[in-house]
């Protein structure tokens, strides 16, 4: 990572800036191996240029257990969820570049993936609007490193650069108040610990008149009452999942939700009010 990435990064536990502690490897002006640490003392490691801004020890067991899944998972999981496409007699990838071009991607512009995964939704940017993702600013956090690594190497591979971070979703996020144009979610938010949090803290880092969208396995009312709906919901429990409308903050603006793939995932967009 490099100093000036810094900037897009905050310290978990009191959101002061960080600054580098140790420099341990350095690849010319990327650190590749260090500490970094806010005014308070609070130290976190850099590990093969990648951030890690949380404390392992503190991640709750079901959540640990989650990770492993996804780290031993990381490398084939791309292949693994194209069963979905049969399974939801949908085109996924279709969906998903679908969704992700009401991204607002302006030159300049930040966007923050929370979980995100081997970055689906980026590659899916790239390929509805070629060229302009060279042009906008790409943040990435998950829990798992597995994923992120190989989130790196997809993004490295299409000529797209990112800031990776490795932090916990389910507890502050590591970046400033105000500072992103969009922040995405997609596939997870309905095992999130405490999703009011989430939404808090995804409208917190959101600028003003900036977007939230999340979306996630919830079967419409509609296809609920038909019989592949429920077939769908017997092999998989998630897909009873129902937007989680009342858990988005009271300030947010323009709060929509529809469904996609088939009315088996809702979409959940709002905005951060102008101050």
């Amino acid at each position: 990572m490099r100093k000036c990435e810094l900037q897009a990064l905050r310290c978990p536990v009191d959101g002061k800036e960080l600054g580098i502690r140790q420099g341990e490897k350095w690849d010319g002006n990327d650190l590749i191996e260090g500490k970094i640490a806010c005014a308070e003392g609070h130290e976190w490691s850099v590990s093969e240029g990648m951030p890690s801004l949380v404390n392992m020890d503190e991640v709750s067991e079901k959540n640990m257990k989650l990770v492993r899944e996804y780290d031993e998972h990381a490398e084939e999981y791309d292949e693994k969820v194209k069963i979905y496409d049969a399974f939801l007699r949908t085109d996924m990838e279709k969906e998903r570049q679908q969704l992700m071009a009401m991204v607002p991607l302006e030159k300049g512009a930040r966007i923050v993936d929370v979980s995100t995964g081997t970055a689906a939704n980026f590659v899916a940017m790239d390929k509805v609007n070629p060229g302009r993702m060279r042009k906008v600013f790409l943040h990435g956090v998950d829990l798992s490193r597995g994923m992120l690594k190989v989130a790196g190497r997809k993004l490295k591979a299409r000529g797209l650069k990112s800031v990776l971070v490795h932090a916990d979703v389910n507890k502050r996020y590591p970046f400033p108040d105000d500072y992103f144009d969009a922040v995405i979610h997609t596939g997870g938010i309905n095992t999130f610990s405490d999703i009011p949090r989430a939404f808090s803290e995804m409208l917190r880092i959101c600028k003003p008149s900036g977007i939230v969208l999340v979306s996630d396995e919830g079967l419409s009312p509609k296809q609920e009452k038909t019989e592949f709906g429920q077939w769908v919901i017997s092999q998989n429990w998630l897909f009873k999942s129902k937007p989680p409308i009342d858990k988005v903050p009271k300030n947010a603006k323009e709060l929509k939700y529809w469904w996609i793939m088939n009315d088996t995932f809702y979409v959940i967009t709002f905005r951060k009010p102008q101050t």
